[in-house]
């Protein structure tokens, strides 16, 4: 077996399968027209609330986020787009996931007489009201996307949000003159004003639409966003050490000077912290808590600690300097949620959390590294309060001890243990908020499979079969719904739902030829 990767390392994003089909969708407005002229969009259908859970009272002050994944073009040709997630549904012979060497092997993915290709995936392929294989950055697509959001009872959604804390650009240079840079920091007039701390937000293209659209809707029908920020892949790690190697100052991508060290690095992390307020915590549609603290989901924070760590830095230290800066523009500081989960058998320590990077050469950091001082889940997520986290809730939950997801049966099995144990554990703590989180599924044969090995095979392909259909889902919502209830004032009020478009996990609500609006209308019959 090789190292178990979590959901975002090497970028392998898989998705999920369904069984059963939708029936007829019914226009929402019988007699009327809503279809948007021009533009392919079919009207907007009608809700149903499901039969089970109908009268069910609603709690009014509860809140729905769910989890956005953005995707992005794989052909490494900007005239030339490959949806990094419909290439994987339409087929092999685009997907990239297939044939990456890194997670693999040289072969890329063998398929065989035991392991077969399963697809294509085209009952993934959302409805036609959403144009099918929509377009990233299509206007018509996101204003319908935030209308079924807002009267499906999801009230925010947060947003995975990716920065490349080792790219250089030129304020001087128009294609590259809008990108964010804080105002009065440094720049190289000799060079067309290169920035002297590096960083760029990548794959908001889809952020930015949605954003614009949700700015034009009435005040009462805007859907609230927020960052779950997803910090550097592996593979961004090492193109940062990398940035003063005898390789980069020859090719001049990097600049003598452009050192990779600790000052650097802190200055990124107030780079990305002041993009935070200026760009998105001043907009009245960034969800914020009672007190008025922008609230930040912090993906897999054990990632950043152990690279920060190679330069003595603390997380505790990264996440109170970005209270800081937050208190200065005038806000009373940031909620921070962690989104985490991990190995929690001994059996499994080798694929912990690790808290520590260490280069195999000092002198090369950039050729790699090992992660090292790794703690099982239910010892790493114990510090966070003192690490300055606010609040914990999860993407996935794969295992609960020896529980493991080989059906969604084990699914609910695995995310009840989680929902026990830690909300009795926070429970003793009235200022940290466990977010109850619910998955649909997980399924990654589109991509390959669950867990990529250099063999070419996937290692674990049982897991492949954490499928859900609309009965089974709600009523492990409903089983959320009711810890969310009983444990109000410990857990706060947020459930968290994996995911809106997790096409290459086998997360997604969103309305797909095969399961229409089934999910959608589960969350809409509780909450």
């Amino acid at each position: 077996m090789t190292l178990r990767m979590h959901p975002f390392m090497f970028m392998l994003f898989l998705p999920f399968v369904f069984t059963g089909c939708a029936g007829v969708l019914q226009n929402r407005n019988a007699g009327s027209d809503n279809s948007v002229a021009g533009s392919g969009m079919q009207p907007v259908p009608e809700k149903e609330v499901a039969g089970s859970t109908a009268g069910r009272e609603k709690i009014q002050d509860l809140q729905v986020g769910v989890f956005f994944m953005p995707s992005w073009n794989v052909s490494g040709n900007e005239n030339q787009d490959i949806d990094s997630f419909w290439s994987c549904l339409r087929g092999r012979e685009n997907c990239s996931f297939l044939a990456d060497k890194r997670s693999w092997g040289p072969n890329g993915r063998i398929y065989n007489a035991r392991y077969p290709y399963e697809g294509p995936f085209l009952d993934k392929k959302p409805i036609s009201e959403l144009k099918g294989f929509y377009r990233r950055d299509d206007p018509e697509v996101a204003r319908r996307q935030l209308d079924y959001m807002h009267d499906y009872g999801i009230d925010f959604f947060a947003y995975n949000w990716f920065f490349g804390r080792h790219y250089y650009y030129h304020k001087n240079f128009a294609p590259q003159a809008a990108l964010y840079y804080p105002q009065g920091w440094p720049t190289d007039p000799q060079r067309d004003g290169r920035v002297k701390v590096p960083g760029v937000e990548v794959w908001n293209e889809q952020l930015t639409v949605l954003l614009q659209e949700n700015a034009k809707r009435p005040a009462e029908k805007q859907v609230k966003f927020a960052l779950n920020w997803c910090d550097d892949s592996e593979d961004r790690w090492l193109a940062w050490l990398q940035m003063d190697s005898p390789q980069n100052i020859a090719s001049r991508t990097n600049y003598t000077g452009e050192t990779p060290n600790r000052d650097l690095y802190l200055k990124v992390h107030d780079k990305i912290t002041l993009l935070w307020i200026d760009k998105y915590f001043h907009r009245k549609d960034y969800l914020k808590d009672e007190s008025g603290r922008p609230v930040i989901y912090f993906y897999f924070p054990h990632d950043t600690e152990a690279r920060a760590a190679y330069y003595g830095i603390g997380l505790d230290e990264l996440l109170e300097r970005s209270q800081g800066l937050a208190r200065k523009a005038g806000f009373p500081g940031i909620k921070f949620i962690a989104v985490t989960s991990g190995a929690m058998t001994a059996s499994l320590k080798a694929y912990a959390m690790p808290t520590s990077w260490e280069p195999l050469d000092d002198r090369q950091p950039w050729q790699g590294g090992r992660y090292t001082q790794r703690m099982l889940f239910q010892d790493y997520a114990t510090r966070l309060p003192d690490l300055g986290f606010d609040g914990m809730t999860a993407y996935i939950y794969h295992d609960f001890y020896e529980q493991n997801n080989k059906s969604y049966a084990d699914m609910r099995k695995t995310y009840q243990g989680h929902w026990n144990k830690w909300t009795e554990y926070f429970s003793k703590d009235s200022s940290f908020e466990y977010q109850v989180p619910v998955a649909m599924g997980w399924d990654r044969r589109p991509a390959g499979g669950t867990w990529p090995q250099q063999s070419g095979i996937p290692s674990e392909p049982l897991k492949d079969n954490v499928i859900s259909d609309k009965a089974s889902f709600l009523s492990k919502l409903s089983d959320a719904r009711k810890v969310l209830v009983e444990n109000r004032e410990s857990n706060g009020k947020t459930l968290m739902v994996c995911c809106w478009n997790e096409y290459l996990e086998g997360n997604h609500i969103e309305p797909t030829e095969g399961h229409g609006f089934d999910y959608l209308e589960a969350i809409d019959a509780l909450f």
